[in-house]
């Protein structure tokens, strides 16, 4: 075992919520890194906790929060070669958890992002193309392909299982296999460049976005949605239960203005920013705070979940009606446009 100490100069805030002080690393590899933001190498470890949803290590992480420019990173992080790990068989996009037209939930899914990516497709031209960046199942570039026959479509993700690539490509669906920082991308100019749910994935965000930024045509537009550090509920679970942290796979975490300041950076203009209801995020956060008191085998933890359709319609509900009264959710959705 190997145990990777937090340096002196860095404190672990608390809260109910709290329960370690060292990240200790039993199965993954992991490095210590420097804030992805601003290559600043102070931090203030403010959260720690354990793959909560999908057991696939029970090691225990880290979250810090950079103290030059604030950025939310996980530190250290898993080593790009353990991807097995972080996103094990019963992953989500990888399982049916999320798929199929006769599952409630993946038929929502779809309506919903149908209605927040309206906007930005009303205004794609004739034969239009779209890179739909970490698409797993491949559920909304089939809802696109049904709703805008006209479009040309591709996906990346790291890993296809061959009944997805099967049936994403008989409709005509371009397939990447690869990490976005590793990807190859078609030398043809995007339209539009879709991440949801993406980009606190990355290793590398800051030239990730450059390389996608590239692949955009003169006004194509990049679409990213992510958690927002800023979630008025992040406070209630916020020192290592709040679903964002979703340990081990978000790397990295942005409010409005990180995100849009990494995307100026890169050349876009910001479009719109605007809060959305993260009720998966309110049932990682129970699940987690469960977890951590009762065990992930107990029958209260079972009662909480993405099964649970009362449970997430009531979430969405909240947060819906928050972002009524002003409030920030802990999710948020950033269009910006390239205009060179």
């Amino acid at each position: 075992m190997m145990i990777f100490r937090i340096p002196s100069k860095t404190r672990l805030r608390s809260n109910i919520f709290s329960e370690f002080t060292i990240a200790v690393i039993d199965q993954m590899k992991c490095s210590y890194t420097i804030c992805s933001n601003c290559n600043s190498s102070s931090f203030s470890s403010i959260a720690s906790g354990r793959d909560y949803i999908y057991h696939g290590t029970e090691d225990v992480f880290t979250y810090v929060q950079c103290d030059d420019c604030q950025h939310f990173y996980l530190n250290p992080r898993p080593a790009i070669d353990q991807l097995s790990l972080m996103y094990p068989e019963n992953y989500g996009t990888f399982s049916n958890r999320f798929q199929g037209r006769t599952n409630i939930l993946a038929r929502v899914k779809v309506l919903v992002n149908r209605k927040r990516l309206k906007s930005v497709l009303a205004q794609l031209p004739v034969g239009g193309r779209i890179l739909d960046v970490g698409c797993g199942n491949g559920e909304l570039l089939i809802a696109l392909r049904e709703i805008r026959p006209d479009l040309e479509l591709f996906g990346l993700d790291w890993h296809f299982p061959l009944a997805t690539r099967q049936a994403l490509e008989s409709r005509e669906i371009h397939l990447l296999e690869s990490a976005l920082e590793t990807a190859d991308l078609p030398p043809v100019p995007f339209d539009l460049i879709i991440m949801l749910q993406l980009i606190e994935h990355l290793w590398e965000p800051e030239k990730s976005v450059r390389q996608l930024v590239a692949a955009l045509g003169a006004g194509g537009r990049l679409l990213i949605e992510t958690p927002n550090t800023d979630g008025w509920d992040r406070k209630m679970f916020s020192s290592g239960a709040w679903g964002g942290y979703y340990f081990p796979r978000h790397l990295n975490l942005y409010n409005f203005e990180r995100l849009g300041s990494l995307l100026r950076k890169a050349g876009m203009v910001v479009e719109t920013q605007r809060s959305l209801p993260a009720p998966l995020i309110w049932v990682y956060s129970f699940q987690a705070a469960i977890q951590a008191r009762f065990g992930w085998k107990s029958t209260v933890t079972k009662l909480v979940g993405v099964k649970n359709l009362p449970l997430i319609a009531l979430f969405a509900f909240i947060d819906s009606a928050s972002i009524i009264v002003g409030l920030t959710t802990s999710n948020q959705q950033m269009v910006a446009k390239k205009v060179f």
